[in-house]
């Protein structure tokens, strides 16, 4: 490192640097089945025994160099630059080179005499960032399989097995590149009684890596591809103050409001991949022009005029191949924290809100369509689906309600089952009491504070009925790429706790 005063008015510093990294990873276990004596819980007690290893090792190494320069306390300068190698790719795609620099500027700072009691201070930011992202181990390489004991023959003798694995490797795999421009805007307004913070933002994901399902006519299931580019592009604003300020009382409020919107730019050729699996014909799909991560599935059929068509026994009739149901991404999310005090109190309340994003639930699905949650309707009559039959007149075929919510809205298609995501929520709720020192006496303590926090106390999807109370924030295929699907997951869960503080 250096770091130097050239002038009175310049100051230059500069880092270079390299790391290492080696992670290793090994799981050596055996797994019994087919007890002989009951609740003995001892591998010789099970008549199958079979031992399984799991290994992985991944190397990693970087260089990289950085240089700050300040000028006069109001303009910031910084640059940087990093190259990593990394052993999960092939020899040819494992190094890759980024670079980032960054700006800042203090106009109040530079020239003196502009802050006024409207706006007290103000920064503005620039910066091109660059980021790489590499693949876990051995996604580039197809593997075989061995068993000892794949199965008895018929004298009792075990049978070992090779076989293929399921998933493709893939050697021609990159590195990922992500690439931001950002440009921001923060200051103090109302004799400093009122910050805010604006942001706009602009993130390309080139060579995105990610695992992507494959026709089991091919020899497999899945593989691990680099999809050509990926856009974030968004939004993120705060703005924060005191509301009320008085000897023993305090009010401050801050308001968070974040928007990001994905886009599908290019995939090398092809017009739209499949990039997370959910159950059946459902699946998230990159559609270039489209949103990310787009929910495709079986829909309802409709004509030239979106009318939808109905069979002859009165019925919605399911489109012959996937269509787009829907977009997973909120299309805002938004956060209002209010925080008090009083003498020694404090109350922390945080509410939040998302807008949009769609959601295929199971569970509001299973529910309506057997009748458990109200639909809307009455379930004593009939209904007439409004659409067209095969001739092109308008419908006029009674069914049931049964027919209705089970064998058509509910669970015939994916259609029927896709809600919008929209959610009010009580994020966050805390409250705490820090005793008086004169209270504490001689005692051995400086400080004592008590605190009590609660989390997710409450919520409402606005679009679900409202006696399912579920939850968008519990979907049901955990960390990966599919986005926005339910299937019966278990209720959320709220979260209440409390600590004690003690300073000597």
């Amino acid at each position: 490192s250096y770091s130097k005063a050239l002038t009175s008015d310049f100051t230059l510093a500069a880092k270079v640097g390299g790391n290492i990294r080696s992670d290793k990873f090994a799981l050596t276990g055996i797994s019994s089945q087919n007890q002989l004596a009951r609740n003995l819980f001892r591998h010789n007690n099970f008549i199958d025994n079979v031992a399984f290893d799991f290994i992985t090792e991944q190397n990693r190494m970087g260089v990289y160099g950085e240089i700050t320069a300040d000028y006069k306390n109001f303009l910031f300068l910084n640059f940087q630059g990093r190259n990593d190698w990394n052993s999960a790719l092939e020899q040819a795609n494992r190094s890759i080179f980024y670079p980032s620099v960054s700006a800042s500027f203090l106009p109040f700072t530079a020239f003196k005499g502009l802050e006024s009691e409207f706006l007290g201070a103000l920064k503005i930011r620039a910066g091109y960032g660059t980021s790489a992202g590499f693949p876990a181990p051995y996604q580039t390489r197809s593997i075989l399989n061995q068993s000892a004991r794949g199965w008895l023959n018929s004298t009792g003798a075990a049978v070992s097995t090779h076989s293929v694995d399921n998933f493709l490797g893939n050697p021609n795999l990159k590195p990922e590149l992500i690439t931001e421009n950002e440009l921001g805007l923060e200051g103090k307004l109302l004799n400093n009684r009122v910050n805010f913070d604006l942001t706009y933002y602009r993130r390309d994901t080139k060579n995105l890596i990610t695992r992507s399902p494959l026709d089991p006519s091919t020899g497999f299931t899945a593989t691990t591809i680099n999809i050509g580019k990926i856009r974030n592009e968004g939004w993120e604003a705060s703005l924060s103050g005191t509301a009320l300020k008085t000897k023993d009382f305090g009010w401050d409020v801050t308001f968070n409001y974040s928007r990001n919107t994905p886009t599908t730019l290019d995939l090398g050729g092809l017009t739209e991949v499949q990039v997370g699996d959910g159950f059946s014909d459902l699946g998230n799909f990159a559609i270039v022009g489209r949103p990310f991560n787009m929910i495709k599935g079986s829909g309802f059929r409709r004509n030239e005029k979106g009318e939808l068509l109905i069979d002859s026994g009165g019925y919605l009739q399911a489109t012959a191949s996937p269509i787009e149901l829907g977009d997973p991404n909120p299309a805002f999310i938004t956060s209002l924290i209010n925080s008090f005090s009083y003498k020694g109190f404090s109350l922390d309340v945080m509410m939040a809100y998302r807008h949009g994003g769609a959601i295929y639930s199971a569970t509001a699905g299973a529910l309506m369509g057997r009748g458990l949650i109200d639909t809307g309707f009455d379930r004593a009559q009939t209904l007439i689906f409004p659409g067209v039959k095969a001739d092109g007149s308008v419908n006029d075929i009674q069914v049931t309600a049964a027919d209705v919510t089970f064998n058509n809205l509910y669970f015939f298609g994916a259609e029927g089952r896709m809600f919008d995501g929209s959610t009010i929520r009580l994020q966050e709720v805390s409250l705490g009491y820090s005793i008086p020192k004169k209270l504490l006496g001689k005692s051995p303590f400086k400080g004592v504070n008590l605190a009590f926090t609660a989390n997710n106390l409450w919520y409402r999807a606005l679009a679900f009925p409202k006696d399912i109370n579920f939850d968008t924030d519990n979907l049901g295929l955990g960390v990966g790429n599919a986005y926005g699907f339910d299937y019966l997951v278990g209720p959320s869960a709220k979260r209440v706790g409390g600590t004690l503080k003690l300073t000597f």
